[in-house]
């Protein structure tokens, strides 16, 4: 998913930094990296058998950014492991179904809480990037 800001003047440098905390706090290991267009957090889950990898992407100009929450947890509808546990099902497992609905459920609460800790940061940022130069 992605988001785009108008008319906010927000240092995206000091944006994109305050992003890292947001997933320290939920047992991520962050990466930071500047790159011509912007600013790129790599997110990768620490808790044991939860493989989560989050890219999130701060893009753009002070008065017009973007930011994108790309996971490479978010799979089609029917994923290799989602056949995979249908089938096990059928012979007493479901494993498989369940690990993917567990990682599913904790990528969308995850998501939600991302983009609401997005929105208090860019409010508390406005007016940030005429306040550095």
């Amino acid at each position: 998913m992605k988001n785009q800001w108008l008319k906010k003047d927000v240092d995206l440098r000091m944006l994109a930094e305050r992003i890292i905390p947001f997933f320290n706090e939920m047992d991520f290991q962050t990466t930071f990296e500047q790159e011509p267009s912007g600013y790129l957090i790599r997110a990768e889950s620490k808790i044991p058998g939860l493989q989560l990898k989050i890219d999130v992407s701060v893009v753009g100009q002070p008065d017009d950014f973007v930011i994108e929450f790309l996971s490479g947890g978010k799979r089609g509808l029917f994923s290799r492991s989602m056949i995979a546990g249908y089938l096990t099902s059928l012979f007493g497992g479901g494993y498989l179904i369940l690990k993917e609905a567990r990682e599913r459920e904790m990528l969308n609460t995850l998501e939600d809480d991302f983009w609401k800790h997005v929105q208090m940061q860019v409010a508390d940022l406005v007016n940030s990037s005429s306040n550095t130069r």
